[in-house]
């Protein structure tokens, strides 16, 4: 058998919509190296059902991995001359499938038929993510929609968005549009792609749009998502149908067309915005307006994603985390011999010394585009020689205005905009720095503890003002953060987190490796509320994770504390939570939370609260050879019993 190829029929059940064809991918050149680029296609044994079968050839001296996936196979244009591979769903077992094909070539000649997400008795499927196309969304909530003319004030309408391609001439439209119809018959769709969510309990999944839209609720947070390849060649048809009581000869209501308007590429400038557009009805004339928000993700830049290894979706349950809050505690603990900064090496290595599972960090990015370690958006600068400093001689500035070598120069003062007593000494050690670049924690902490990473980026208050007067692109900024943690964080555990629900969305999209919490404030008295209703509450929190694919929330202890049943109903979605705040730098609480199932408590003073005996760690990674290349895979230590793997759903 050493030396000769051997062919293997795969066949797995999976169900698809129209468009979408199975595909494997797999760790020997044959099944593409896990590239996306090099998935291997399988084909409808029949269209009536939904098995997928393909025969492939590889060395009979090898062990193949494998995993299956779901995507749209976009063929060539002149437009586009290659061939496009659009990513929509992919098994996410921590460990692929698996055939040994020297002491399992019984069962390889006599193959089952698999069934797609499920194997070693899970089943984990996860969403897609971006590889060469840009997703848009168009989000409508707070009263959207404003209608004039009185005939369809106080009426149900339904909202339904189509795209437009700018790029074809209206007679290569109507070919297009023919072409279409008779390609649904034989289960192919349009291309590009429109779903919608709302972000509520029962229509949270993002899914196809009815014929007529979906029935218009000026409460409701709607999003409609895009995908496409060129999003400045594409403008959108919103259409308004009024929903009457007249009935059809099979009962049905037939939806009147009420209006539309356009939205075109140009009314997007950048990655968010707001954009309002006229509502024109049959006769041609204005009788109303749209207003709605839009979000442009595009691929992560300067780094490949496959399908080797997802993190994402998975999450160990063995006993409630202690989180150190920006290391061993917020600004500058001097209550124990050593005299620590927050966020510095010196503070992440003490509380990974004093009992921490993981360390929660603050990333933003300066001037010159490198990801820094810093909490506030501000800081108060003034002369390092000088000794006593006046309050007039302190100058606010914004951390994103200065680069990581004039940061790492100042000698600071708390910030008037920031509120926290830092206390910062040009004559701390190196590690006991501020403003540590992400590169270099990542390096210097000790490899063993996992990581809470926060990325920071300023929202809008309900008032209207904003916590920081403008910042990058967005979607640079998350890709210059991206990067530098996929390239340099090893086998570190990393989890993400963040207030700011667009970015959450866009490290769903961009990356398919670190799991996400939402942060969130929620119902609360100490901070000022956030104009995006997706922060508003615990639950909303839990319908827009379901929504974008996020393993959980990172929610503030107060809500928590005022109603202990939100824990439960978090749970009750398979959600993963977190807790942050004030309150739990108090061990009763600490101890409460855990009992009622909180997966994880960030506080100040880990190295006096954690629950376990100091160096008992929970994140260990054994390097695994899989495929001639190191896998980190999640291990647990001193622990011996049951344990569970949550997941959210969707």
């Amino acid at each position: 058998m050493k030396g000769s190829s051997i062919s293997i029929k795969l066949q797995v059940e999976a169900v698809t919509a129209p468009g979408e064809s199975v595909c494997v991918t797999g760790n020997l050149p044959e099944l593409g190296c896990w590239q996306v680029a090099k998935v291997v296609p399988l084909h409808r044994q029949n269209p009536e059902q939904n098995i997928w079968s393909g025969m492939i050839y590889v060395p009979g001296d090898q062990t193949v991995e494998f995993r299956y996936l779901i995507a749209i196979i976009l063929e060539p244009t002149v437009e586009i001359p290659e061939t496009k591979v659009i990513v929509r769903r992919w098994e996410t077992n921590l460990h692929p499938r698996t055939l040994n094909l020297v002491n399992d070539l019984e069962f390889v000649n006599n193959m089952p038929v698999d069934v797609f997400g499920c194997y070693d008795g899970q089943e984990k499927i996860q969403q897609g993510w971006l590889t060469e196309e840009t997703v848009v969304q168009l989000k409508m909530h707070n009263n959207s929609i404003t209608i004039w003319k009185t005939k369809y004030q106080n009426v149900s309408f339904s909202v339904h968005v189509s795209p437009v391609d700018l790029g074809k001439r209206e007679s290569e439209a109507n070919i297009r549009r023919e072409d279409s119809e008779q390609e649904n018959q034989f289960g192919r769709a349009n291309w590009p792609v429109i779903e919608i969510a709302v972000v509520n309990d029962a229509e949270c999944i993002f899914h196809n749009q009815e014929q007529f839209g979906h029935l218009y609720n000026s409460e409701e947070y709607v999003v409609f998502q895009a995908q496409m390849l060129k999003p400045y060649t594409i403008a959108y048809m919103v259409d308004l149908y009024v929903h009457t009581m007249q009935a059809s000869e099979n009962n049905e209501c037939i939806p009147e067309h009420m209006g539309f308007c356009y939205i075109l590429p140009g009314n997007m400038q950048g990655t968010t915005g707001t954009c309002t557009m006229p509502i024109t009805g049959s006769c041609q004339q204005p009788i109303g307006q749209l207003t709605l928000e839009y979000l442009v993700v595009k691929p992560l830049k300067n780094y490949m994603c496959d399908f080797r290894i997802s993190y994402a979706r998975h999450w160990k349950h063995l006993r409630g985390l202690d989180v150190g809050h920006r290391g061993s505690g917020n600004a500058r603990r001097s209550d124990k011999i050593e005299n620590l900064l927050e966020n510095t090496v010196a503070s992440f290595n003490y509380a990974a010394r004093h009992g921490a599972d993981m360390v929660e960090l603050d990333v933003q990015v300066s001037k010159d585009m490198v990801p820094v370690i810093y909490h506030d958006y501000h800081i108060s600068i003034c002369m390092k020689k000088k000794k006593v400093i006046q309050e007039h001689e302190k100058l606010d500035v914004n951390v994103k205005d200065l680069t990581v070598h004039q940061l790492q120069m100042l000698k600071l003062s708390p910030s008037s905009k920031g509120g926290h007593n830092h206390d910062f000494s040009e004559d701390d050690n190196d590690d006991n720095q501020p403003f540590p670049t992400l590169k270099h924690v990542l390096e210097a902490v000790d490899q063993r503890v996992g990581f809470n990473v926060e990325i920071k980026s300023p929202m809008q208050l309900r008032d209207g003002t904003w916590e920081s007067d403008g910042h990058f692109d967005l979607n640079n900024y998350i890709d210059i953060i991206l990067t530098d943690l996929l390239r340099h964080a090893g086998p570190r555990y990393i989890l993400l987190s963040c207030f700011h629900p667009d970015i959450c969305t866009m490290i769903c999209l961009k990356q398919n490796k670190y799991p996400l919490l939402f942060l969130t404030q929620g119902v609360t008295d100490k901070y000022p509320p956030y104009l995006d209703h997706r922060t508003s509450s615990i639950p909303m929190a839990t319908f827009f994770c379901r929504s974008a694919g996020i393993l959980g929330i990172n929610a503030h202890t107060e809500e928590l504390l005022q109603d202990l049943s939100l824990i439960n109903f978090v749970k009750s979605y398979n959600l993963v939570l977190f807790c942050w705040g004030e309150d739990n730098n108090n061990r009763e609480t600490i101890r409460q939370l855990k009992a009622a199932g909180v997966d994880g408590v960030i506080c100040d003073r880990v190295d006096e609260f954690a629950s376990h005996k100091e160096g008992d760690i929970i994140f260990l990674f054994s390097p695994e050879i899989k495929g001639g290349e190191k896998v980190a895979m999640l291990e647990a230590a001193a622990y011996s019993g049951p344990s569970s793997i949550l997941e959210s759903p969707g």
